[in-house]
C-alpha cells in the first residue's frame, strides 16, 4: 500500500473543505482621519482634529456606515467642545443624533454626552441636566462623566439633593480624572454647607489632580471654586490671585466669557484687599484678552 505524502494531508483536508470568506478591506481613508483626529485631540490640537474628524464624518456618510458616522459624529463634537465652540458642537450632536435615529441605529452614549456638556456651556443648565439623566447605558466611563455633569447642575441650581446622588453615584473612584470630579463636587458640597476651609481644600486637591491629568479647563474651574471658598472666609487677596490664574488660563484656550469674568472679579477683589499687583496684573491680562479676542473674530 502506499502511502501519501504528508505534505499532501493538509492539501486533501482543504480540498474537502469551503475556505472562509475574506474580511472587506478597511476604509483606509476613513481610518486615517479619524485616527489623525483622535491624535490632534490628544496633543491638544482642537482645529486640527476639527478638521479631521470633518473629513472622517463626511467619508463615513459617503460611505453610508451608521456605526462610522457615530464615531465621528463623536470625535468632531468633542473637538468641538474642546475649541470652545459650543454652539458648534451642540449642532453637530444633535444632527448626528438625528441622523441615526432616522437609520433606526443604535445612538451612542458618549453622543449624548457630548450634547449635555454643549449644553451646559451654552447655561441651559435644566437642558443638560435632562440630556445627561437619559445616559443609564453599560459605559461606566460615559456613565460616571454624565454623573459630574449631573452634579455642576444641580449645584448650578441650588440643588442640594440631586448635588448629594450625583457625589454618591460617583463614589471615590481610582481613576485621576473621576478623583477630580469627585473632589470638586465634594467642594461644591462644603462650599453650600458653609464649610469655607474644607471647600478650599477640596478644590486645591481637585485642581492638583486636574493638573496631573492635564485638564486645564478645570484646573481653571477648580481655582475659581478655589477662590470662592477663599472669598468666603474673608482672604479677598488670596481669592484675587486664584481667579488671576484661572482667569489667565481661560484666556490661553480663548474662553472668552469665563475669562472675562474671572479677570474681572481678580481685579475688583484685588482692589479691595489692596493688592495692587494683582490688580496691574489682572487689568493686563484683560487687554491681552481683548487683543484675542479681536484675532479671534478678524
Amino acid at each position: 500500500m502506499r502511502r501519501l505524502p504528508w505534505l499532501a494531508l493538509p492539501l486533501l483536508a482543504a480540498c474537502g473543505s469551503t475556505p472562509a470568506p475574506a474580511p472587506p478591506p478597511p476604509d483606509e481613508t476613513l481610518g486615517r482621519a479619524a485616527r489623525a483626529g483622535r491624535l490632534a485631540l490628544e496633543l491638544d490640537r482642537p482645529a486640527e482634529a476639527t478638521r479631521l474628524y470633518g473629513t472622517a464624518l463626511a467619508r463615513a456618510r459617503e460611505r453610508d456606515d451608521a456605526s462610522a458616522i457615530a464615531d465621528a459624529g463623536i470625535g468632531l463634537a468633542a473637538a468641538e467642545l474642546a475649541r470652545n465652540r459650543n454652539s458648534a458642537a451642540l449642532a453637530t450632536s444633535r444632527e448626528v443624533q438625528a441622523e441615526l435615529l432616522r437609520r433606526n441605529a443604535p445612538v451612542p452614549d458618549a453622543l449624548r454626552l457630548t450634547e449635555a456638556l454643549a449644553l451646559y456651556r451654552t447655561g441651559d443648565l435644566a437642558g443638560a441636566g435632562r440630556v445627561a439623566g437619559a445616559i443609564t447605558g453599560d459605559d461606566a466611563d460615559v456613565l460616571r462623566r454624565a454623573w459630574f455633569l449631573r452634579g455642576l447642575v444641580a449645584a448650578g441650581r441650588g440643588d442640594a439633593a440631586g448635588l448629594a446622588a450625583a457625589r454618591a453615584a460617583l463614589g471615590e473612584p481610582e481613576a485621576r480624572g473621576f478623583r477630580a470630579d469627585a473632589r470638586e463636587l465634594a467642594a461644591r458640597a462644603a462650599l453650600d454647607a458653609g464649610d469655607g476651609p474644607d471647600a478650599r481644600r477640596l478644590a486645591a486637591e481637585a485642581a492638583q489632580l486636574r493638573r496631573e491629568g492635564l485638564d486645564y479647563r478645570g484646573l481653571s474651574r477648580a481655582l475659581a471654586l478655589e477662590a470662592e471658598a477663599a472669598r468666603r472666609q474673608g482672604e479677598n487677596a488670596a481669592a484675587a490671585d486664584l481667579l488671576l490664574r484661572a482667569g489667565r488660563g481661560a484666556a490661553a484656550r480663548n474662553e472668552f466669557a469665563e475669562a472675562r469674568r474671572w479677570l474681572q472679579q481678580s481685579e475688583t477683589l484685588a482692589r479691595q484687599a489692596r493688592a495692587p499687583e494683582i490688580a496691574t496684573a489682572a487689568r493686563l491680562a484683560l487687554r491681552g484678552l481683548a487683543e484675542r479676542e479681536r484675532d479671534a473674530a478678524g
